[in-house]
């Protein structure tokens, strides 16, 4: 009566459109793995552990589950970002970003669409952008963070013998 039969078939419906966006993870960082160092990743990367550098994708369809106890000191790129977790870095997303309760953002924030819940923090500028415009800002990041790195690389003395 009134319409439960319909809402019921359109609830069945959504949920099983849910299911069926729900990326296949093909990178899966563990909780009690710590990864130094950079990552570059296609598909779907989920991070329950720590990683401590950058972590980018170029694959347009690309996307980063950070997990409740997931942290990543560092830069932050995919076409669509998950978090639950903390990000001590800038995160650009050309797509999509979702913040769940417990995600910590201590950077600044670049996206096309951004659903935050409640709970969810971010410490730094909130920068909507289309599509372009996310693309074009995460490549100048990128460019920027290599040419630190190379700043920070040692030098070998020459007077040194191998």
């Amino acid at each position: 009566m009134f319409g439960k039969k319909a809402h019921k078939k359109q609830k069945a419906q959504i949920e099983k459109e849910d299911v069926s966006e729900k990326p296949k993870i093909e990178t899966w960082i563990g909780g009690n793995v710590n990864i130094v160092g950079d990552i570059s990743f296609t598909g779907a990367c989920s991070i329950d552990g720590l990683v401590e550098g950058n972590l980018s994708s170029d694959d347009p369809e690309s996307t980063l589950i950070l997990g409740e106890n997931g942290v990543i000191i560092g830069n932050a790129h995919a076409a669509n970002i998950y978090a639950n977790g903390r990000i001590d870095g800038n995160v650009m997303a050309s797509k999509k970003v979702e913040l769940h309760p417990k995600a910590r953002i201590n950077g600044d924030l670049h996206y096309n669409l951004l659903e935050m819940a409640v709970g969810a923090g971010v410490n730094g500028k909130l920068m909507h952008q289309e599509l372009s415009q996310a693309v074009e800002s995460a490549e100048l990041v990128e460019a920027k963070s290599e040419a630190e790195d190379a700043e920070l690389a040692p030098v070998k003395d020459s007077s040194e013998k191998a």
